[in-house]
């Protein structure tokens, strides 16, 4: 992927390498930084191929990271982009596990893990570091990164403005209490490996708390299947819209 012609490569060679609590992280400080000046924070997390230590993945497998720090929208929106590495997985359990008779097993998927605790303790650290607004503190992740994202909100309700959940799920049972949480969520109905219904399940419980959620569902015809972050990173009016967000 190229952006206003920088490739992926180019703008995650400006990202700072660092390791907290034995979790590696990559973090975005906008060009002339003014430690005068509040920014926004753009918190990625990754998806389960990405997890490791190499402290690399998860800004080169795909566009979560790198998206905010392109030229055009930092030219737009100045910010950090926070990004760390699981060294296993941001919810309890990868994906969708399946019992002998082939059904989803929910068990541990909507579990808050330990490197999403983690994860946490990272953002908070840099929060403590740099000049960053509490009040534009964005979430968003995919797949695995997915779940993260709405388990981090549903744990912190009044931490981030905005939150983009991409080809994961949110836990039915307690995601009532994100309904003032402005969310867009992102999935593909033909998703082979995380199935469409755990986001749909979730953004209709949130409705029926009286919450009024944004949601993109990319049609089967469209061929994304457990790709649905390709057109959701590259929707321009998804990453307006986000920064346009500020906490109440």
């Amino acid at each position: 992927m190229t952006y206003d012609f920088v490739t992926r490569e180019e703008i995650a060679k400006k990202f700072l390498a660092f390791e907290f609590h034995n979790m590696p992280y990559r973090l975005y400080v906008p060009e002339g930084y003014d430690p005068s000046i509040s920014y926004p924070l753009v918190l990625f997390l990754h998806g389960g191929g990405e997890r490791g230590n190499d402290n690399q993945k998860q800004l080169l497998a795909y566009d979560g990271a790198v998206i905010w720090a392109s030229p055009e929208n930092q030219a737009k929106n100045p910010a950090f982009v926070l990004a760390p590495q699981a060294r296993n997985q941001y919810n309890g359990g990868f994906g969708i596990t399946r019992n002998t008779e082939n059904m989803i097993d929910l068990a541990r998927v909507f579990e808050f893990s330990n490197d999403l605790g983690k994860a946490y303790d990272i953002l908070q650290k840099v929060t403590q570091e740099y000049n960053i607004d509490h009040n534009r503190l964005y979430s968003t992740g995919l797949s695995q990164g997915g779940y993260g994202t709405f388990h981090l909100n549903n744990a912190y309700p009044d931490l981030f403005a905005a939150m983009v959940p991409i080809a994961g799920g949110g836990n039915p049972e307690t995601v009532h209490v994100l309904k003032d949480k402005p969310i867009w969520a992102f999935h593909a109905e033909d998703d082979a490996v995380i199935p469409v219904s755990q986001t749909r399940n979730a953004i209709e419980v949130i409705k029926k708390a009286g919450g009024n959620p944004l949601y993109t569902e990319y049609p089967a015809e469209l061929g994304y299947n457990h790709g649905s972050w390709v057109p959701a990173y590259n929707n321009k009016d998804m990453i307006e819209w986000m920064f346009k967000q500020v906490k109440r």
